[in-house]
């Protein structure tokens, strides 16, 4: 029954989920870029593009045939036409390879308000040997106040919602962009319930600009957190970075409860026994779209631990640190794992048979 007015049925959901080929693809920044300021700013964009699509090279030579943007609101607001300029590069640069964007448009993974700093454009500090580049970020584990974002501020915050709603006119009939994704792991970075009014509102945005594509929003893995984000998705997301005998009970949850198409939105976590040779294969198997963090390693160093994992560790815990957290490919190209890229490009290639036999256009 739909609790929200626009929201697919399950049975709307099913029917454009089997009509998309096998959904696989990938998170993260250009190698060349530390943070989304980098990425979207006016400075050292010809670089950064160049990055981007050899990047997408790589991804399309992989297999893979989607990717998770996360767009930043200052680039937005203060060079807000070159901004829009480089998303539509953006999206320019993935549909020539084969690549359909999933865009993401809040994030409650930030950092917390006594370590928040304004966003300075040009080159972008990097903090090196951390998670994400910054030293004491939303990674760092360290603290419990909660993370901080402009859409707090309350003179702010409203412009939030024009940007979401310039999106939404621009893109909503765009069959590049092939998925909203209105909240990145809401209730994050110790914030609980505060973002949800506005992440409702930009669900409400999206719907009455009646967007072709379907909603989803993603949370913590909580009751609490979770249900009022999949009560307004029209497909079903999530993020599991755990064992991998882990996600079977919850895959099986979320479908005997939801009845939707599932997409695993982050995954990928060596150091907590979370692979390649494991998850991949199983969302292939499931039919379970699936985005990686992240595809090359790059100046953000996803490929470096949590915080957190130092944090366990020095209390004892045994940990293999030498491993890669994230990422597919070494900054020059070549893989981190060849065993992992050669594993994807198998399942990409048996994705497709499969789905050219069910007469799914590629």
């Amino acid at each position: 029954m739909q609790k929200y007015q626009g929201q697919w049925t399950p049975e709307q959901a099913w029917e454009w989920y089997n009509t998309q080929p096998w959904i696989r693809g990938f998170n993260g920044y250009p190698s060349n870029c530390v943070n989304r300021i980098a990425m979207w700013q006016k400075y050292n964009h010809e670089e950064v593009a160049k990055q981007i699509d050899y990047e997408f090279g790589l991804a399309e030579e992989l297999g893979f045939n989607a990717v998770r943007c996360f767009v930043q609101f200052e680039p937005w607001y203060y060079e807000h036409d070159s901004f829009m300029a480089n998303l539509e590069e953006y999206f320019t640069m993935a549909d020539a390879h084969g690549i359909r964007v999933m865009l993401v448009l809040g994030n409650d993974c930030t950092v917390a308000k006594s370590r928040f700093k304004p966003a300075v454009f040009g080159e972008q500090k990097i903090d090196w040997g951390y998670h994400s580049g910054i030293k004491g970020g939303q990674h760092a584990g360290d603290y419990t106040e909660a993370g901080y974002q402009l859409l707090d501020d309350p003179e702010i915050g409203p412009k939030y919602f024009d940007m979401v709603d310039e999106f939404a006119k621009k893109y909503g009939q765009d069959d590049r962009l092939q998925i909203w994704d209105i909240w990145n792991e809401y209730g994050n970075s110790h914030r609980g319930i505060m973002s949800l009014p506005a992440l409702l509102q930009f669900a409400d945005i999206l719907r009455s600009n009646r967007v072709k594509q379907p909603i989803t929003a993603g949370p913590l893995n909580t009751p609490e957190l979770r249900d009022p984000c999949h009560e307004l998705s029209d497909i079903i997301s999530f993020h599991y970075y755990g064992p991998n005998e882990g996600v079977i009970p919850m895959i099986e949850e979320l479908r005997e409860r939801w009845g939707r198409p599932l997409l695993n939105t982050e995954w990928l976590n060596r150091i907590g026994r979370n692979t390649v040779d494991y998850q991949f294969p199983l969302y292939y198997l499931e039919r379970i779209g699936s985005y990686n963090w992240g595809l090359i390693q790059g100046y953000s160093q996803t490929f470096e631990p949590w915080g957190g994992y130092y944090i366990r560790q020095s209390k004892g815990e045994e940990l293999d640190l030498t491993l890669w957290q994230h990422d597919l490919y070494r900054f020059n190209g070549l893989p981190y794992i060849p065993a992992e890229t050669k594993l994807i490009r198998r399942f990409c290639d048996l994705a497709d048979a499969r789905d050219r036999k069910a007469g799914i256009l590629i």
